[in-house]
């Protein structure tokens, strides 16, 4: 039985990628509300990537990673579309690697490359997204207790009156686009 027929993880398929889309999509003040969980998150995904690229003959360490990843933190209802479909994607590439051990080495294989691609695109997507609030309105949000190193930002970006001067001083200025330094 070619069991890459009932894993998610087929050609123009990539569930990891369109959940990582739909967060990427959340307002600007949302991602960087949830900033934090999602750094996290995207640190995992990386582990994931590399142990499933590395995991020829060895699904057992992959499924260590996933069950990691999918900590208690994703399952909270309050947190926008994406999160639900990124637990889910994250619940099916666990339950594949589960079936890997199973499977023939050809599916495996198979099914270990499309899995690692769409890790590789969703971890892209999701550290873009942890890092960029260009053209973002930021008026309104707390960013009292954030880290914001890191974060990318323009001239478009609107942040909140008593902190735009403070951010402007601590990024600098690459090609039109600003950096927070890290402190």
């Amino acid at each position: 039985m070619d069991t890459a027929r009932w894993m998610p993880w087929r050609p123009r398929r990539r569930p990891l990628t369109t959940a990582a889309r739909t967060i990427a999509s959340w307002d600007p003040a949302v991602r960087l509300q949830s900033r934090a969980h999602l750094l996290w998150l995207a640190q995992q995904l990386t582990e994931a990537r590399t142990t499933a690229h590395s995991a020829r003959g060895r699904p057992h360490s992959l499924l260590a990673v996933l069950d990691l990843t999918l900590a208690p933190q994703l399952y909270a209802d309050h947190m926008p579309a994406g999160a639900q479909q990124l637990t889910e994607a994250l619940r099916a590439a666990r339950r594949t690697a589960g079936h890997l051990a199973a499977a023939t080495p050809r599916a495996a294989r198979r099914t270990l490359t499309r899995l690692t691609g769409d890790l590789a695109q969703a971890d892209e997507i999701l550290e873009r997204a942890c890092h960029d609030v260009r053209g973002g309105d930021l008026r309104f949000a707390d960013l009292t207790h954030l880290y914001l190193g890191g974060l990318r930002w323009d001239e478009s970006t609107r942040w909140p009156e008593q902190q735009h001067e403070q951010i402007r001083t601590s990024s600098d200025l690459v090609d039109g686009i600003y950096q927070i330094r890290d402190h």
